[in-house]
């Protein structure tokens, strides 16, 4: 199947934003018939002619003809990469540009809410709650876009931090209480060992734990169960979340730590969503000396775990 999706021209093509000359996998392609068509020609032109001379021009011909064609490979390679720096820059700086308006929006959102809310009416107060809701949302996305940057960059920094797994978790679980009682959901959390001490960035764990649970609170229906567990294992502090959700489709699992990546299924049951989270949790959990893992089933459930090295 790796085979059959890396001769897939079309969709390579499509993912680098190249002609399909253009890509990796064809310039090889061309690459490989020149060597057979040059060893060919070279024992051809060796087998009707026994001058030294004639064999060392044919030679000479195929090393230069080999010569030329890597140079265009490396030549695409680099302008593919030169794009995708572009690219990254590009996002990074409108990232950056964007954050400081949206905090703007939600600073003056809030406070119209909090100070000034006696002289609004009902519907004046829905509707700058909603801006509210949009500028948070909107936020939470430049953020996201600001972190893919930096980990496809190699500049995601993590300060190394003793980190309170237990602690970490209650204060996640506290700030997203008020969606799990909207869905009228069940949430558990369950500690086997009273220190659960890790190695690793508090704040940026504090974002693999929050979008870990807000894809399970997003994803399990109303009246659901989720279930979160603390232990330690070989070493390793280990997070697990369990929930009864619409799970993921077998023939898309392979896909679910990719940028931008939402399985069919959840898109039709959830429109929100970037498909970032995961992609970022993943590389947090890794660059921090840990890993990711996961079971799913369709119509029945997930469970997402990762693990920290213990302090």
């Amino acid at each position: 199947m790796k085979i059959i999706n890396d001769l897939n021209l079309k969709k390579q093509a499509e993912n680098l934003g190249v002609s399909i000359w253009k890509t990796p996998s064809f310039l090889f392609i061309i690459v490989g018939l020149t060597n057979i068509f040059a060893m060919t020609a070279t024992f051809i032109v060796s087998r009707q002619y026994n001058e030294p001379e004639v064999i060392v021009v044919a030679e000479g011909l195929v090393v230069s003809i080999i010569f030329s064609i890597g140079n265009l490979i490396i030549q695409q390679i680099e302008e593919v990469t030169k794009l995708n720096k572009l690219k990254s820059e590009f996002v990074s700086v409108a990232s950056h540009q964007l954050r400081t308006p949206l905090a703007a929006i939600r600073w003056e959102t809030e406070l119209l809410l909090s100070k000034l809310d006696k002289g609004l009416s009902d519907k004046q107060c829905k509707s700058i709650n909603t801006i509210n809701i949009l500028a948070t949302r909107m936020t939470r996305l430049v953020n996201d876009l600001l972190d893919v940057t930096k980990i496809d960059q190699g500049k995601l920094i993590l300060r190394k931090e003793r980190v309170d797994m237990a602690e970490t978790v209650s204060e996640v679980v506290d700030v997203l209480l008020p969606l799990v009682r909207a869905k009228k959901m069940n949430i558990i959390v369950k500690k086997r060992n009273k220190i659960l001490m890790a190695l690793s960035d508090q704040e940026k764990i504090k974002l693999v734990i929050e979008n870990l649970i807000t894809n399970s609170i997003k994803y399990t229906k109303t009246r659901g169960k989720i279930e979160i567990s603390l232990s330690k294992n070989s070493g390793f502090v280990v997070f697990s979340i369990r929930d009864n959700g619409v799970g993921i489709p077998n023939s898309q699992q392979k896909e679910i730590f990719s940028k931008f990546f939402r399985s069919d299924n959840i898109v039709k049951y959830q429109t929100e969503g970037t498909g970032l989270g995961l992609y970022i949790a993943k590389s947090i959990v890794e660059q921090s000396g840990g890993r990711v893992w996961f079971q799913s089933r369709e119509d029945v459930g997930s469970v997402f775990n990762f693990s920290l090295p213990v302090v």
